[in-house]
């Protein structure tokens, strides 16, 4: 019964995307946004708390790299803060997700924003991707329902496609350890600011661990709030130790 009403979402998602309205508050009020996704986004309250760390340490001209990037929320928030000069680089591998992001990308006119078709894993390959939890909980797992392209982080740092890194968002739903690993040149070689959701306690102390001996500094967000996720912001170590981590309170698709 579970599975067939996972099914019939899926089904009435992919019906009803062409549908948009406009987002009625927060960073990104005004935004053309698909009524499908859900009634967060819709109203402007979509993770608070992730997105003041958008807000808060994302810089004008910079590199923002978006690894599980969903429907594109942080995506089309980043292409805002990072302006004309800067660039987002979004990977995302499930293909209704894809839809949405190339759809909100296009009606919201953000150029500035490169959308990878792939999973981020350890290697470049392809790999099996588990669509059975949801749209925001998909994940490369062994016997999954689909086939995905995967890439590395560092094969596009050797490419030339990642540079002027200064913020890497993971939420991969488990894949958190192989992304860092993957990417782990490119990461000592760009020192970016870290935002990763860990899913379990072994990968959250191997994601630590990862952190601890690149020298970053790092805090758990919200952690009252977490609800199966643990979101780690870490601070590379060329910031200046008084600087605070908290945050303050207060290639682009074809359209039509």
């Amino acid at each position: 019964m579970k599975r067939w009403i996972r099914r019939l979402k899926h089904g009435l998602k992919w019906l009803l995307a062409p549908i948009s309205v406009p987002i009625r508050s927060g960073p990104l009020a005004g935004y053309r946004w698909a009524a499908a996704t859900g009634s967060r986004f819709i109203s402007g309250t979509y993770e608070p708390y992730k997105t003041r760390v958008f807000l808060d340490v994302i810089r004008p001209g910079e590199v923002t790299v978006d690894v599980g990037a969903h429907v594109g929320y942080y995506v089309a928030l980043a292409a805002k803060l990072v302006g004309a000069e800067g660039k987002v680089v979004a990977f995302e591998p499930r293909p209704l997700n894809l839809r949405f992001l190339k759809q909100h990308v296009c009606a919201n006119h953000l150029d500035n924003v490169e959308i990878v078709e792939a999973g981020v894993a350890d290697r470049s390959g392809t790999a099996k991707f588990d669509t059975g939890f949801g749209t925001g909980t998909g994940r490369l797992a062994e016997g999954g329902d689909l086939t995905v392209p995967t890439v590395s982080l560092d094969d596009f740092f050797h490419r030339g496609d990642l540079s002027r890194v200064g913020f890497l968002k993971i939420d991969v739903e488990g894949g958190e350890v192989d992304v860092l690993n993957g990417g782990a040149e490119m990461i000592r070689d760009q020192l970016p600011v870290i935002l990763v959701a860990t899913h379990e306690d072994r990968l959250h102390e191997n994601v630590i661990g990862f952190l601890d001996d690149l020298g970053y500094r790092h805090r758990v967000l919200d952690a009252a709030g977490s609800s199966g996720d643990t979101e780690v912001l870490a601070m590379p170590p060329r910031h200046s130790d008084d600087e605070p981590i908290e945050p303050a309170e207060d290639s682009a698709p074809a359209c039509p």
